[in-house]
């Protein structure tokens, strides 16, 4: 049974907290303040940062990094508060916690007694062949809205579609553009097909015949077990406003002390790497994750498949720079930036990654047919390719032998 709209709560102050169909705790906002109670210390964590059995109660003058990890940001908050305002007023981040129910990403839900209706699935062919009158996007928008829970200011929602059997959660995440930002489902989808040529994981992904939708599906879903999944601000104990506070280095201390494992690390130096080569400077705290099995005894923490990945450079309104500082500055770097980068993160033959990288994103460049109409986009990830490539006028001793011409020659200067 759901939930009529007309009976939402204008306040909502108290949630219980579940992980694999058990309850792990109470979250109450009371007086300006969040608490959130373990019901024992052998609860399952909310966080790897807010272990039970070292401390059962935990208080904040700001919702939890967990808890606000899947709060929608722009376009979508806004589309969920529109659709809600007649009904609550101003929607609370209490009550965007209680929309989630079981279908946010990673592994907590939330009860609340709040009932919203399971959407029918769709059909993954149906979107990506779209012939419906109106935009693809805007039907799902409708259909999903409050059924989304997803992090970002880009226009998005989550879907369900019958794609490897029985759908137990939302398994999709789509994906569109705006005026301000024309053709990034274009965009991501060769940005991504690059990473996946590179050797770098990716989740499965599509885009509609009309460009309309990029589709990419979850990785935190494993069968019918949903994985923890925390993003870098929650694992550095920021607010998501914060996201754009920090460096990669300290992206690469995150990796390291949850990890434990250099293979990790230099999986993150590869994400790194790959988003300067292709000019993405929008590559954030809340665009690294780790997953974790919630039900292991030890959970091991491993880096998440590359997500959110475009050129940001061929966008005139978006900053020419990088998200986070590396080597202390927020200018892309050189080839000897990225090296020092590299050596600093102890990663063995630096530059042989990155000239396979740049080998493989050269071959891309090179095939026409898959920048018809991008013009605009090609020359921008060629830009950054070369700029990413460029060494400085001075001797460098490079850490592998290069016995042949290489592809990305072209781009050394």
């Amino acid at each position: 049974m759901m939930t009529d709209l007309r009976t939402l709560p204008q306040r909502l102050s108290e949630l219980d907290i579940c992980i694999a169909d058990k309850k792990s705790g109470h979250l109450l906002f009371e007086k300006g303040s969040y608490h959130y109670a373990y019901d024992s210390a052998d609860s399952l964590p909310v966080s790897v940062t807010m272990q039970p059995q070292n401390q059962r109660f935990y208080n904040n003058g700001r919702l939890f990094p967990i808890f606000e990890m899947n709060i929608p940001e722009g376009y979508v908050r806004h589309r969920i508060a529109e659709r809600l305002l007649r009904y609550v007023g101003k929607v609370s981040d209490m009550l965007f916690l209680a929309l989630q129910q079981d279908a946010g990403i990673g592994a907590l839900s939330y009860q609340s007694g709040l009932v919203l209706p399971k959407p029918t699935p769709e059909k993954l062919e149906d979107l990506l062949k779209w012939n419906e009158k109106g935009s693809a996007f805007e039907y799902l928008l409708d259909k999903y809205l409050l059924n989304t829970s997803v992090s970002g200011v880009q226009p998005k929602v989550m879907l369900n579609a019958d794609i490897k059997g029985s759908v137990l959660f939302p398994n999709l995440i789509a994906k569109t553009g705006d005026v301000e930002y024309p053709h990034l489902p274009e965009n991501e989808y060769l940005c991504m097909s690059m990473a996946k040529a590179c050797g770098i994981a990716v989740p499965e992904f599509y885009l509609s015949d009309n460009k309309e939708l990029f589709i990419m599906e979850r990785f935190d879903l494993a069968g019918s077990e949903r994985l923890g999944m925390e993003d870098f601000c929650v694992l550095a104990g920021k607010q998501s406003e914060q996201k754009y506070i920090g460096s990669y280095e300290m992206g690469a201390k995150i990796v390291s002390l949850f990890t434990q494992d250099q293979s990790e690390v230099e999986r993150y130096f590869r994400y790194v790497a790959f988003s300067c080569l292709v000019g993405n400077g929008d590559a954030h705290l809340k665009n690294f994750a780790l997953l974790y099995s919630v039900t292991a005894h030890t959970p091991e923490l491993k880096l998440s498949p590359m997500y959110d990945v475009v050129n940001t450079t061929c966008y005139p309104t978006h900053d020419k720079e990088l998200a986070l500082k590396l080597n202390k500055s927020h200018a892309f770097p050189d080839y000897d930036g990225l090296i020092r980068f590299g050596r600093d993160l102890k990663i063995i033959r630096p530059a042989a990654i990155l000239e396979q990288m740049a080998d493989t994103i050269s071959d891309h460049l090179n095939m026409p047919d898959l920048w018809d109409d991008l013009s605009f986009l090609k020359d921008a990830i060629s830009a950054s390719l070369s700029r990413a490539c460029a060494r400085k006028p001075v001797f460098v001793t490079v850490d592998v032998k290069r016995d042949k011409k290489r592809k990305s020659d072209k781009h050394l200067k």
